[in-house]
């Protein structure tokens, strides 16, 4: 049975860093789903990357101490990763004894795994005596990655050291892959996004490019189901999918950047725990099911459902498919004279999503309902907004006579109003998920239903 021997998770997100707490859970998740590896290494924490020169006080210490505990008793290594490329100086001597030293007060903790960060820094030397000494980034990066190589190796008996490069995706090809792999001693593993930035496909092509340019098995770190920059209206549950479980055999492993949500991201890293340990027998849909059920028991239907309306991301662009076909089956039974079972169609969709959502909201374990509430509530939204769609479509009926009563077009105006009200609670929203497919067409049954009124009050355009 093929397995990566490598299966972490990156902390690696930009945005506000997890709590020890959401640490000590997702430690203990992992161990309890077979991952052995993860790598501190949030984005906006300043000291480690901004102020990277900076020690972490004795209160993070003692906090993360707890996290390194708890990953022994779980059988997860802690790796600490530092991201000095903004600021160092790769030259200087005492830069490079700052950096190797803080490595070294990590190991206070317990920890034997290390990281250097150059990703997401600009593509060129900034210092002046770099500039002189080294012919490239490249160059100079060897230099520093490989004397603190060699210096962790003089002080330790066993560890292991990971470089995220500034180059961590797309082609190849490039000289700065090949000055990089032709000049880092061959100990240091050496991770890769795939494709793309958040690959939404990485395929056995891209693993054996990649590892033959780099001259070693490359360490995939997967961006799913990280949802930050300008996924951060998007909630990341949906089923893992898209990679290659030939990749097995061309990189030394996986680790996932999870989701601001430290709880959320559980689902995804329960089903991507199965393609993990064996990816040749993987089932993504009976994974993301199962994972789904053992977090959120009793909340099977109601969780498929949130998370079909919840695929935005870069592995599932086409979004959801489930509103898609809501709106298609409407319009074919509508244009078929149907009109009565298009209705009652919408309406047993939108009565699924309030009801959903209610359960959500009254059953979710705290932890998850405190990380999804907003989506749950942008859900239930879209859910309202279809139900009035339908109190619409059933009430312009009694527009299709002659001349219609004024009640008649006075309740269909106030459905109207009502239906405007919840569109524009819905653009105020700070969420982003598959219901916004409803947009279009629900201000299309808006719009023609005002035509009506433009009709039979012959105010004619």
């Amino acid at each position: 049975m093929a397995v990566f021997r490598i299966r972490g998770v990156v902390e690696g997100f930009y945005g506000k860093p997890w709590s020890m707490k959401d640490r000590l859970d997702i430690v203990q998740f992992m161990g309890n789903h077979g991952y052995n590896l993860y790598i501190y290494a949030p984005k906006d924490d300043e000291l480690h990357r901004f102020r990277w020169r900076e020690s972490y006080d004795d209160d993070f210490v003692k906090g993360f101490s707890m996290v390194v505990e708890r990953g022994r008793q779980y059988g997860v290594d802690m790796a600490m990763a530092v991201s000095p490329g903004l600021t160092v100086e790769y030259s200087s001597e005492v830069d490079l004894h700052t950096f190797i030293e803080k490595l070294l007060s990590f190991t206070g903790m317990g920890i034997k795994n290390f990281a250097l960060f150059y990703d997401d820094i600009p593509f060129r030397l900034s210092s002046e005596r770099d500039k002189e000494r080294f012919n490239s980034l490249a160059e100079a990066q060897v230099f520093f990655a490989n004397r603190v190589f060699e210096a962790l190796k003089r002080e330790l008996p066993a560890f292991d050291f990971i470089i995220c490069p500034t180059q961590y995706h797309g082609r190849a090809e490039s000289e700065y892959i090949r000055e990089l792999g032709e000049g880092l001693l061959p100990d240091i593993k050496i991770m890769w996004t795939g494709p793309q930035v958040c690959s939404q496909h990485i395929p056995e092509s891209d693993a054996i490019k990649v590892s033959e340019a780099f001259k070693r098995e490359i360490l995939y770190w997967d961006n799913y189901p990280v949802n930050d920059g300008s996924m951060i209206p998007e909630m990341h549950i949906g089923p893992y999918v898209g990679r290659d479980p030939e990749i097995v055999n061309h990189s030394c492993g996986i680790v996932l950047n999870p989701m601001n949500q430290a709880h959320a991201s559980m689902i995804v890293l329960g089903a991507a725990a199965d393609f993990l340990n064996d990816p040749h027998s993987y089932d993504p849909t009976i994974s993301w099911v199962n994972a789904m059920r053992k977090l959120t028991p009793g909340l099977i239907d109601e969780m498929l459902l949130f998370g079909e309306y919840s695929l935005i991301s870069p592995i599932h662009p086409d979004q959801s498919e489930r509103p898609r076909k809501v709106i298609e089956e409407f319009r074919t039974l509508y244009s078929q004279g149907r009109v009565e079972e298009a209705i009652v169609w919408l309406e047993k969709e939108a009565r699924t999503i309030l009801d959903s959502a209610k359960n959500l909201k009254d059953k979710l374990p705290s932890l998850f309902l405190e990380e999804m509430a907003l989506w749950i509530y942008e859900l239930e939204r879209w859910g309202e907004a279809l139900s009035v769609t339908v109190e619409i479509l059933k009430s312009r009926m009694k527009l299709y006579v002659e001349i219609p009563e004024k009640k008649d077009l006075q309740q269909v105006k106030k459905l109207v109003e009502k239906a405007e009200k919840r569109m524009m609670e819905l653009t105020r929203a700070r969420t982003l998920s598959g219901g916004c497919a409803y947009r279009e067409f629900i201000m299309e049954i808006l719009i023609r239903t005002k035509g009506y009124f433009t009709l039979k009050e012959r105010n004619w355009l």
